[in-house]
């Protein structure tokens, strides 16, 4: 599963239309991984996933005529999640103001050896996506400042404010560390959300029903 631009229709003043997309990011992900080789297992899964769109399809987006265009992105990890490879999970979500328009679930490719390393790996993946939808406003006359990520991980913002490499970091590959240098340059900022706030949580794990219906 790779990021991509959701796929929705706007609900506008005139009319409603929905598509139910985003709360199905993780499950289209996570049965991804068995489709080589699928059990019955995975198809009374897949049934109910089918089960919960038809009960939910008047459900969708609503984007506002806002001016502002500021990019907001949401970074959660779900830390050795995979009970197969003891993989974590990664979820990105991303906002234009108050407007959702990108969202992205997937397993990482390495394990993290801490759930720090694991928040700190996803947030700089949603780093490089931000930076892209960042350069594509600016080319349509839309300046950026200084962008959010926010993150529900305070061991993974302090590394990311915290040039000196110590035990903690030595073994997270030197790609991931590009992060840092977006922070000192001031292109940006990443601050703390609480976990019941995180909107990519969603999009890591399967969550209790109060939650599911809190975030959907």
């Amino acid at each position: 599963m790779t990021s991509h631009l959701p796929l929705v229709r706007i609900r506008t003043d005139h009319g409603s239309e929905f598509e139910n997309s985003q709360l199905l990011k993780f499950c289209e992900e996570f049965c991804a991984r068995f489709q080589s080789d699928p059990k019955e297992s995975h198809l009374f899964v897949v049934k109910k996933v089918i089960k919960y769109v038809s009960r939910t399809f008047e459900f969708g987006l609503l984007y506002t005529y806002d001016t502002c265009v500021n990019l907001v992105g949401y970074s959660d990890a779900d830390w050795a999640g995979c009970s197969d490879g003891r993989k974590s999970t990664s979820g990105r979500v991303f906002y234009v103001s108050n407007n959702l328009v990108a969202w992205y679930s997937k397993k990482q490719k390495s394990i993290s050896l801490s759930i720090a390393e694991a928040e700190y790996v996803v947030a700089g993946s949603c780093c490089t996506q931000l930076l892209w939808m960042r350069q594509m406003l600016e080319d349509y006359g839309f300046a950026q400042s200084c962008f959010l990520i926010y993150c529900d991980n305070m061991s993974g913002i302090d590394i990311s404010k915290n040039p000196v490499q110590h035990s903690r970091t030595k073994y997270i590959y030197i790609r991931h560390h590009f992060i840092r240098d977006l922070v000192e340059d001031k292109i940006l900022s990443l601050e703390f959300v609480p976990s019941e706030k995180q909107q990519a949580d969603i999009l890591t794990k399967a969550l209790d029903f109060q939650k599911h219906v809190t975030l959907r």
